[in-house]
């Protein structure tokens, strides 16, 4: 296997940010050498190279919270990788789901609180205001209104989105159907948080049906082709 294109530093050493593929989660940073490299193209299973044990381990190896490689990039200097895989179990030796779960606030300090919001991206952000706004009503809050009206009003919002949505591609004005796509998405998200239903889980779904033609076992949804 040719890895002559990669740039290892002076330790034979590259980096390897590592991230869930389902919703850009940044899970971790690692380094492979190597026969880390090799390790994980041939068995999928992703391995690194220890500095401080100084040798070769794969991923979940003692706890089996494993990475599973999905795809393998190298940035536009050839000096650092992006590996793409499915976590099993949290990735974390603390037992959290990423490592980054610590802010860096602007005076400096981290504060000592932990945070799940560089996790995922702006779905994962707006279901968190969601939440927020379900779990404390706030006065003029329009997420606050739709679950204090209750289910109904909320499918009525999506029902009345999903038409939007289908109004705008027929009119073929390609900034209305952004703006419709992005309020259709808005309200099954208000959804979710009614259902306290969270977008990993949807990501997970979606995953579970990728590169799988045809449809559901129940025959009510489609899989990627």
């Amino acid at each position: 296997m040719d890895l002559e294109q990669l740039r290892f530093d002076e330790q034979g050493l590259i980096p390897a940010v590592v991230q869930d593929w389902r919703d850009g989660t940044v899970l971790m940073l690692g380094f492979m050498n190597r026969d880390a490299v090799r390790r994980t193209l041939e068995t999928k299973s992703v391995h690194f190279w220890s500095r401080t044990r100084q040798r070769l381990w794969e991923k979940g190896e003692s706890s089996g919270h494993r990475l599973l490689l999905k795809d393998l990039f190298v940035d536009c200097d050839q000096d650092t990788v992006l590996v793409k895989a499915e976590p099993v179990g949290p990735t974390c030796h603390t037992g959290e789901r990423a490592c980054f779960f610590t802010r860096l606030e602007s005076d400096g300090t981290t504060g000592g609180r932990k945070t799940t919001d560089a996790f995922g991206g702006i779905f994962e952000r707006i279901y968190q205001t969601i939440l927020s706004r379900k779990q404390s009503p706030k006065a003029g809050s329009y997420v606050s209104s739709l679950m204090v009206g209750g289910e109904d009003r909320i499918l009525k919002k999506v029902v009345e989105e999903a038409g939007e949505v289908v109004l705008s591609s027929k009119g073929g004005k390609r900034k209305e159907v952004i703006a419709e796509v992005a309020d259709l998405f808005f309200h099954t998200l208000v959804v979710l948080g009614y259902h306290d239903i969270t977008p990993e889980e949807v990501y997970e779904e979606l995953a579970g049906r990728f590169g799988k033609p045809g449809l559901r076992a129940d025959n009510q949804g489609e899989g990627a082709r």
